[in-house]
């Protein structure tokens, strides 16, 4: 039978198993150690703490930003009158939170190579490798953003005056940044007002267009008083054919019908007979599937308004509309124009940098503090694993049969 299978075969002892025990008898197991455990956590912190006092001193410049403005709203609110894709479009231009987006900006490439080039941070900081470089810069660049949207920058270097001077210069470079994405934004904004404006006055062109054509057939033009004289002369033509007819009856009262002015009245009561009777007759020709033959006549039948409104409001109505789309549309991009105009300064600093007067880190008590309670596991947690693995004279034994069957396999192996 092989070693392998008599080590498989050897029953654990007892001493061996390792019995349940309480916080009580751990604390008094603990006790035994409790010069090893208050050395080591000692001397963890004493380390700790003399490598953080021969570190160099670094200090944190703090610098305050507003939140960012935008000046987009005139012209949002005149389009929010408008509705429909133009409100969609205002939206669209607009950013939900813009701290968020401006305080990325100091992590930003063109931010730290602004910085690096103006002040030779890779001489500085000994890091020939750019991307090493950004991402010490980073490090040292921390950006928060507060409950009131106020964007708070800080940056932490070896010396009190070069870490305001280095912020201030993050501050100066986002600073172009904005003013280039404020250019672009400005720009992207007139481009979409002005494909609104061209959109807008081709429907204009199309609907003029169509209601001159519908103008045409029916003859109801958009001269002011047309369908009120057309009202009017219907009236006054039956008013004087009343008044005709009652002069004629009077006349023939008294006069024989070869009397002069009898004829005359004849002829003339005649004549607007005739008259009306030619304005009611032009309402076969103006019914809205024909054309009409007499368009050079500003009168309509009265009869007729109804079929011919029923064409042509629709047409008038859509040139309205589409008038008074182009107008504020127009107006909406004019007042563009104005906020395009206006100091397009995004960020306001609230705060700038200045040269600290006392040393942000290292912080000696702090490290000295945390290394020594890190000390103080480390040691309990060696102090456990040596009483439970060692302490008992049967586990030793145990742990010596392993460590010697590990070693004759790793010879065995070798050989």
């Amino acid at each position: 039978m092989t070693e392998k299978s008599e080590e498989a075969r050897t029953p654990i002892p007892d001493s061996f198993i390792v019995p349940k025990v309480g916080a009580s008898t751990l604390l008094i197991r603990l006790s035994l150690y409790r010069l090893f455990i208050a050395c080591f956590a000692l001397l963890v912190g004493l380390i700790v703490g003399i490598y953080s006092a021969l570190l160099p001193p670094v200090f944190t410049a703090y610098a305050r930003l507003l939140p960012p403005q935008t000046n987009t709203a005139t012209a949002s609110s005149l389009l929010s009158q408008i509705g429909g894709t133009a409100t969609l479009g205002a939206s669209a231009l607009t950013v939900k939170n813009p701290s968020d987006l401006y305080a990325s900006l100091f992590y930003s490439r063109a931010v730290q190579d602004d910085v690096i080039e103006r002040f030779n941070l890779a001489e500085r900081y000994k890091q020939p490798d750019i991307d090493l470089l950004r991402t010490e810069i980073g490090k040292r660049t921390k950006v928060e953003v507060g409950k009131d949207s106020i964007i708070t920058l800080a940056y932490t270097d070896s010396g009190s005056q070069s870490s305001a001077l280095i912020a201030n210069a993050m501050l100066d470079a986002m600073y172009k940044i904005a003013r280039r994405l404020a250019k672009t934004e400005s720009q992207r904004r007139a481009d979409y007002y002005d494909a609104l404006v061209e959109e807008a006055k081709n429907h204009l062109s199309q609907s003029i267009e169509q209601l001159r054509r519908v103008e045409q057939e029916t003859g109801l033009t958009r001269i002011k008083g047309q369908e009120e004289a057309s009202s009017g002369a219907l009236v006054e033509l039956r008013g004087l054919i009343a008044t005709r007819e009652v002069e004629l009856q009077k006349m023939l009262q008294t006069a024989t019908a070869q009397h002069p002015e009898v004829i005359r009245t004849q002829s003339e009561l005649t004549a607007l007979r005739a008259q009306l009777n030619k304005i009611f007759t032009l309402k076969k020709n103006v019914l809205p599937n024909k054309k009409v033959t007499l368009k050079s006549d500003l009168l309509v039948p009265f009869e007729a308004y109804s079929d011919l409104r029923a064409k042509v409001e629709p047409f008038r109505l859509e040139v309205d509309i589409n008038s008074t789309v182009v107008e504020q549309l127009i107006r909406a991009r004019a007042l563009s124009k104005v906020d395009e105009s206006r100091d397009f300064s995004v960020i306001s600093v609230l705060d700038d940098a200045v040269a600290p007067t006392h040393k942000s880190g290292p912080r000696i008590f702090t490290n000295t503090l945390v290394a020594t309670v890190i000390g103080l596991l480390i040691a309990t947690m060696l102090a456990l694993t040596w009483d439970i693995l060692f302490t008992d004279q049967a586990r030793r034994e145990r742990w010596n049969q392993v460590f010697r069957s590990f070693i004759r396999k790793r010879k065995a192996k070798i050989v």
